[in-house]
């Protein structure tokens, strides 16, 4: 961390600065051969606005109905055409079954994100998209990462300032369970897209120990969950008042392997998340808690491209509108947990659009 933050100062100047890492009391615990790719950074000020006009305010996005600026419809941008010559490459995760994830059989990518994916891509190439289909790409990636795969300027000024970050792919968006926050807006020049997923956080421990309803009945007990994600962030500002010691991973797959090992005594993370953990191992209890962490998942787009934001948005609002949204999460979060005998969560419901223009 020091020799990076050195690297950062050298690099001051008129370029365009990388995320500065978040103001914290104490590091999180990483377990041994693990590296940190970095966390969210520090809030804006423009984040702490009430008014809902914050020039990063995630909540406000882009009409699908707006045009070029130049009289033309958002069907002729420059990144759809690219796309529709050379195929859509979008950032998931293989690991959050329900969400995302590779069947260990047939080797195709499932679940509630895929399907929005697959819309999303049928609607830009005019037909329907078969498993393996050449002109998607499904590009998976570790959760603590998954944000620097935009093509951004700050993202790129990270990369350069880290030889190590230069290895993550670069794709046109990320559907990974993305929470909506000012701070990534900020960090990492994106847009995001209308929300199509409301949860809460939740607790993922062994079964049969004692059941926790708040990290404050966690004191001085290890919580993982995976690193740049705002789960990691809420266990490191709550480390003052309840006592837990944070710990971090790459992705939150990884979390539950230190659970099975016994290296950690719970997993906190968006519960959408948990329910699919908890189907890879019915050996462990799941907490919800409501009102608590959480938030609402968009898909993050580099704010250079924001006709394909615009028409990302247009398919999010069709499949609100005809039901087809709704279809799909009770599918992957009623029927599928039902039949897997995990427990089910509540039915959140999505926030109102935020249109900018």
């Amino acid at each position: 961390m020091k020799r990076l933050l050195l690297v950062l100062l050298l690099l001051t100047g008129c370029a365009v600065q990388p995320a500065q890492p978040v103001e914290r009391t104490a590091e999180p615990v990483l377990p041994n051969g693990y590296r940190d790719p970095g966390q969210p950074a520090s809030l804006p000020p423009e984040c702490t606005t009430q008014d809902g006009r914050a020039k990063y305010d995630p909540r406000r996005t882009l009409n699908s109905a707006g045009g070029q600026g130049d009289g033309t419809s958002v069907l002729d941008g420059a990144t759809l055409a690219e796309i529709r010559e050379n195929g859509l490459d979008v950032g998931v995760s293989q690991t959050t079954p329900l969400l995302s994830r590779r069947d260990q059989v047939t080797g195709a990518m499932q679940g509630f994100e895929i399907e929005l994916i697959n819309e999303i891509a049928a609607e830009l190439f005019g037909r329907p998209i078969q498993p393996n289909d050449p002109m998607l790409r499904l590009v998976t990636m570790p959760t603590g990462s998954r944000l620097l795969a935009l093509d951004t300027e700050k993202n790129n000024a990270t990369k350069d300032a880290d030889q190590t970050l230069r290895e993550v792919p670069v794709v046109d968006m990320v559907v990974a369970d993305v929470t909506m926050t000012c701070d990534r807006v900020f960090n990492h020049d994106i847009i995001y897209s209308t929300p199509y997923l409301a949860t809460n956080a939740g607790l993922l421990t062994r079964k049969g120990t004692e059941a926790r309803d708040s990290l404050a009945k966690l004191r001085d007990r290890k919580v993982c969950a995976a690193s740049a994600t705002t789960s990691i962030v809420d266990l490191l500002e709550s480390q003052k008042t309840t006592g837990i010691k944070p710990v971090s991973t790459p992705d939150s797959s990884e979390c539950l392997m230190l659970l099975q090992r016994g290296l950690v005594d719970a997993v906190y993370t968006d519960f959408p998340i948990l329910q699919g953990l908890q189907m890879q191992d019915p050996g462990t209890q799941l907490t919800d808690l409501p009102g608590q962490g959480g938030g609402t998942a968009g898909v993050a787009i580099s704010n250079k491209h924001k006709d394909l934001v615009r028409f990302v948005n247009g398919v999010i609002a069709r499949m609100r509108a005809d039901g087809s949204l709704q279809a799909s999460h009770d599918k992957w979060f009623r029927d599928n947990v039902r039949a897997a005998g995990v427990q089910e969560g509540p039915v959140l419901p999505l926030p109102p659009i935020t249109y900018v223009d």
